[in-house]
This record gives structure tokens, C-alpha cells and sequence, in this order.
């Protein structure tokens, strides 16, 4: 078994830069770089892949970089995404999203112990030498006896701790509930939020999570082909979900975490999920992906599509609004640009849409939508971030158009990796020139 924290981080790796020609977008502006370069999901004698096992040792010793650098001891970890992160493991992780039925142990230095379903552990003791059962604790599982097993569950922990010599050290906690927190506080352990060191590890990327990206961009993109194919009048909004999720699942996709597909009337305001109604000539088709794609990375992206042929001013005029706003906030994105420089000098758009503006100018994207979570400033309570964008950065910029009242909304989002050349489009999917015409 590998001791991954004992391997020293690979020579630094470089990732290039596509170099494409400079045209002109739809809107007359020079036009981002696009990078359609793309490794296949399986390595092979003549074409290399994505080194997945370079991929787990980095992010474990991101992770670790950043919970000693917060004077982090270990990290209690319950959230399947985090748990993947950090191991690379995942068993059934929607179910485990809210069934504390697995979880991992990570030390500051050392290789991670993971606590895996008895029947699933050899999906684990491939990679780890340390893998044991894990309790269940939670009301559902043990009823009245919650209380008692939690203890017992929290007594094995501080005696791993004490074998590692941070029992009295901070131990970061993600997901727990009141029983967990309770049992874990009654063993005189010291809590804190393991929130901050896992954020911190993703928001740079490695140049495999980068070629995971465009893996999942991929995927993505011939699911959107497959969905906007099948817009018509009388198909369901179910319907349109089940073409995206059956080419997503077909092409190595797991699953989205939203049902953000909404037509016609729907589409204003946002936030309607997908249901029964049927589609009609004229409507606008609008979908937010939230897709997990090959080995748990995102692709976050929204298109807007037209039931027809010919638009109706007001659905051109959202659609551009949303067009040059993401086109004109990725163009600005460059390594070093610090996050109130952007906050002064967001892009204008008109005042019709500022009531239903979607709740972020932009977000991280890796395995989750992550850090940054830039909210527009003048928004009531909004968090000023400090800090700068940097170098091997990917974001999804994002906007919806839809004035009060209208029948008619748009939402658009695209992918931006920040390289030290400035912003390049790893969303490739191309917009509706019906509606931007």
C-alpha cells in the first residue's frame, strides 16, 4: 500500500496555453481563446490520459498544505465530495450525502483511514492500507441508541488521533449531525471547520483537474447537443432532462444536483424545475447543467434555446444582455486581478434586469461549485471578498436576464480557465444565434 503523503509532489508539471487566433466574437469584440484540446477517458500505449494517481496524491497534499498552514491537526471528513477529494473514494455518494455511513480520518502528515461500509471496504483497501468498518451512529440507523453508539464512534476517533500524536490538536469537522458534534465535543476534542483548508487546496488547479474539466466539458456539451436536437413542441420538460441525463450517463456523467431546466413561461423568474409541461412554438428552452461529470468534475454551464424559428424582440434583447455580460466578465479575468478591482468594474447591463439577477457574478468550479462566490456588490448583506484571481483558476461566469413580469427569461453561463495569458473558454457550446442575431 502507498503512503501518499510520503511521495514528494511530482516536477512541476506545465500546462500550456492554447495559442488560437483572435476574431471577432458575435458581438464585434475580440473573442476569447477557446481550448478544445482534450485527453480521452482511458490511458492507452499510444495516448496518455489524465495521471489519476498523480491526481491523488496532489490534492491530498494540497489539502494537507493547507491544514498545516491553519495548524490543523486531522480532518474528520463526511461529505462524499470531500471524501473524494481527499482519497479519491466514492460509494454511493447522493445516498451518502445524507447517511453518515462513511467517512475518513485525514492527518496533517500521513496517509488518510478510511471507515467504509463492511461490504464496501475492498473498494478502498485497493488504495489505502488502513480501511475499516464504519459505525452508524445517526437516529435512523441505531433509534435510541444513537447517543451511545455516537459515543463509541467518537472514542475510536480520539484513539486514532492519539496514535498519531494530535489528539489535542484542532480536528476539522464538515458534516455532522447533533449526536456526531455532541460525542466528539464530550471526548474534550478541539472542533474546527474543515471548510477552510479543503476550499483553500481546490481553488488552484492541477493540470490533470484541468483535463478533467475539458473531460467533463465534453461530456457535457454532446448531452447539450443531444437535448437542444430534441426541443420541440409537445416534448416534455421531463423528456428534455432524460435526453441530457441518458448521453451524460452514455459518455462516463454521474449525475447533475440540480433539475434547472425550465420552458417557456417558466423560464421568468428563475429557479423553476423541470416538470410535465409541454413545450410550444415560440418558447425559449433554458438549462443550467450542475453536471458531475467523469471522476466528480463539474461542468456548470447554462444555454438558452429557441422552440422555433424566429425570436421575439424582447427574448433578443434578454439573451444579448446575458451574452455581453459573461463575454465582457471573462475577458476581464486575468491572474492578479484582485476581487474588489472586479467589484468596481463589473459589466453594465440594463436596470430591467437588476430585480431577477441571478444571486452570483461568478463561482469556482472543480468537483463542486466552490470559492470564489462573488456576489454582486450592491446586493443587501453582500460578502466582500478579499483576495485576487490567480493562475490555473476556473470559474463559471454566469447571468439571467428576465424582466418582472415577462413571460421570457435567459441564462447563460461559460467555464473560464485563468491562465497567466489571461481568460480561455473551456465551455465550448456554441449560443443561439436565433436569439443573439
Amino acid at each position: 500500500m502507498v503512503d501518499f503523503s510520503a511521495i514528494s509532489a511530482d516536477k512541476a508539471q506545465t500546462i500550456k496555453t492554447p495559442v488560437s487566433p483572435v476574431s471577432a466574437g458575435a458581438d464585434g469584440r475580440p473573442a476569447i481563446p477557446r481550448d478544445r484540446r482534450t485527453l480521452g477517458q482511458t490511458n492507452t500505449l499510444l495516448e496518455r490520459g489524465v495521471d489519476l494517481e498523480r491526481l491523488r496524491r496532489d490534492r491530498l497534499r494540497k489539502v494537507q498544505t493547507e491544514m498545516r498552514v491553519r495548524d490543523v491537526g486531522a480532518l474528520l471528513l463526511t461529505d462524499p465530495i470531500n471524501i473524494r477529494y481527499v482519497t479519491g473514494v466514492s460509494v454511493m455518494p447522493l445516498w451518502s450525502a445524507t447517511n453518515l455511513a462513511h467517512y475518513v480520518l485525514a492527518p496533517a502528515e500521513g496517509s488518510p483511514v478510511v471507515f467504509e461500509f463492511a461490504r464496501a471496504k475492498f473498494r478502498a483497501e485497493e488504495f489505502f492500507s488502513d480501511v475499516r468498518n464504519a459505525h452508524y451512529w445517526q437516529a435512523r440507523f441505531a433509534d435510541q441508541m444513537a447517543a451511545e453508539r455516537s459515543s463509541e464512534w467518537a472514542a475510536e476517533i480520539k484513539d486514532v488521533l492519539k496514535q498519531w500524536g494530535v489528539n489535542d490538536a484542532r480536528l476539522g469537522v464538515d458534516c455532522l449531525d447533533y449526536h456526531g458534534f455532541s460525542a466528539l465535543q464530550g471526548q474534550g476534542l478541539c472542533l474546527t471547520d474543515a471548510d477552510d483548508p479543503i476550499e483553500a487546496a481546490r481553488v488552484i488547479k492541477t493540470p490533470d483537474e484541468i483535463g478533467l474539466l475539458k473531460q467533463s466539458a465534453a461530456v457535457c456539451e454532446a448531452a447539450l447537443y443531444d437535448l437542444e436536437q430534441a426541443v420541440r413542441p409537445g416534448v416534455s420538460e421531463h423528456e428534455l432532462l432524460g435526453v441530457f441525463y441518458h448521453k451524460m450517463l452514455a459518455l462516463g456523467g454521474e449525475h447533475c444536483f440540480s433539475r434547472l431546466l425550465s420552458t417557456g413561461h417558466k423560464t421568468n423568474p428563475w429557479f423553476h424545475e423541470a416538470g410535465s409541461k409541454l413545450v410550444r412554438p415560440g418558447d425559449l428552452v433554458a438549462f443550467d447543467t450542475d453536471m458531475t461529470g467523469p471522476e466528480g468534475y463539474v461542468c456548470d454551464i447554462s444555454r438558452t434555446f429557441l422552440c422555433g424559428e424566429k425570436a421575439t424582440p424582447a427574448q433578443k434583447e434578454a439573451y444579448r444582455a446575458a451574452y455581453e455580460f459573461t463575454q465582457e466578465l471573462a475577458s476581464l479575468l486575468q491572474p492578479g486581478l484582485s476581487y474588489a478591482e472586479l467589484a468596481e468594474d463589473l459589466p453594465e447591463y440594463p436596470d430591467a434586469y437588476k430585480t431577477q439577477r441571478y444571486s452570483f457574478v461568478l463561482h469556482g468550479v472543480g468537483t463542486d461549485d466552490e470559492p470564489p462566490f462573488f456576489p454582486y456588490p450592491d446586493d443587501p448583506g453582500a460578502v466582500k471578498l478579499d483576495g485576487e484571481f490567480r493562475e490555473n483558476m476556473v470559474v463559471s461566469v454566469e447571468f439571467y436576464a428576465g424582466r418582472v413580469g415577462e413571460q421570457d427569461g435567459v441564462k447563460l453561463e461559460d467555464e473560464v480557465w485563468i491562465t497567466k495569458d489571461g481568460p480561455v473558454m473551456l465551455s465550448l457550446y456554441p449560443y443561439e444565434m436565433r436569439l443573439l442575431s
